[in-house]
């Protein structure tokens, strides 16, 4: 097995014995047989160890057991850590993915050396139905950072095919004090500085809805909770944004202003900051906490945007207080002059290469 092509598979498991083996099942059926998959239990338990064991009769799985706790972000960082090979995927212990899943994105990727995540659509299944698209991420690195600010919450394409070399420019999988509220849509801003981001369509994601998913119980945290969650999380996208390399300080506003913007995007923030809920001073609050966390982590804020900090409360305060509808649309405007996007290449261009890429791999 050489790793140019081989894709790590981690698996962080945490009291999932109701689901894991189905889950493990549907990695063992890839129609794509250069894996490498690193289960890791976070914490003694026995359980899920006995479900996981019989699949190291594969000897393309692996297997780790954690003797004290790491969290969710820490399990799997630690599993990024142990990626040696070309490609890394995340899966969660409870979702399924269709036979030919990784398949199909790992052939995009070898043809399109512009993306560094290949990812396709999602079904929702158990307690849930409903599909969901996420649209390819391409052009311009700021315009990729803007969209993502404008426009996504959902994080489909962390469920992708990642190239390691991403994975290692990003570093660890960033956490944030307010249970690692959406740090998987901050991982795709951090993706985004290292290449586009690909959808390849058809549903091949099944995400499993049940009881016990983290993600359903933050709208139901208490209003505090979830616009502390809310503000930490726009301030950690502008974090991963601003590390794009050689922006300019127009660009470096645009993306101030984009997520300032986020705070109180109806569209995006209206689960956690509930109109109904949030008002002058709730509003007031949410730019606190956002400027207070951008400071712990760039001190020297001001003099990256070229403003003093008076300048800086002012714009930003009077930013905050527009009406939303009027805010994307000047951003857009200032953007057509800064970031011309970049556009992908055909569709019919890209079909071609990957057919060629799967007739090679056949004959090989």
């Amino acid at each position: 097995m050489s790793d140019e092509h081989v894709v790590t598979v981690g698996v962080p498991v945490y009291h999932g014995e109701q689901f894991l083996a189905e889950t493990l099942d549907s990695i063992q059926a890839q129609t794509y047989r250069e894996l490498r998959v690193l289960i890791s239990i976070d914490g003694p338990d026995p359980v899920c160890e006995k479900i996981a064991r019989p699949f190291l009769a594969d000897d393309r799985f692996g297997l780790t057991v954690r003797q004290k706790r790491s969290g969710w972000v820490g399990n799997i960082n630690g599993l990024m850590r142990n990626t040696g090979s070309a490609f890394w995927c995340y899966q969660q212990q409870d979702d399924l993915i269709a036979p030919e899943y990784l398949e199909r994105l790992v052939d995009h990727l070898l043809v399109t050396p512009q993306a560094a995540v290949a990812y396709c659509d999602l079904q929702a299944f158990g307690q849930a139905d409903w599909s969901m698209t996420q649209d390819s991420l391409t052009g311009h690195p700021v315009t990729r950072q803007l969209t993502l600010l404008h426009e996504h919450l959902p994080a489909i394409a962390f469920r992708g095919v990642t190239r390691t070399g991403a994975l290692r420019e990003m570093g660890r999988l960033p956490a944030n004090p307010v249970g690692s509220f959406a740090v998987d849509t901050v991982w795709m801003a951090a993706m985004a500085r290292s290449g586009e981001l690909h959808r390849v369509p058809g549903y091949r994601y099944r995400k499993r809805y049940h009881d016990d998913n983290t993600h359903t119980k933050w709208p139901n945290w208490p209003a505090p909770r979830r616009q502390r969650a809310w503000a930490t999380h726009c301030a950690d996208m502008l974090q991963e944004a601003l590390r794009t390399p050689y922006l300019t300080v127009q660009q470096r506003r645009l993306l101030w202003a984009a997520a300032v913007s986020r705070l109180t995007d109806p569209r995006l923030a209206g689960a956690y900051v509930v109109p109904a809920e949030t008002g002058p001073a709730e509003r007031a609050r949410l730019l606190e906490v956002f400027t207070a966390r951008i400071r712990a982590h760039r001190p020297a804020v001001e003099a990256e945007l070229d403003l003093s900090t008076p300048e800086l409360t002012g714009w930003t305060a009077d930013f905050h207080r527009a009406e939303g509808a009027a805010r994307p649309a000047r951003l857009r405007h200032e953007l057509a002059a800064v970031a011309p996007p970049i556009v992908l290449k055909g569709s019919r261009a890209v079909r071609k290469r990957l057919a060629t890429a799967r007739t090679r791999r056949g004959s090989d």
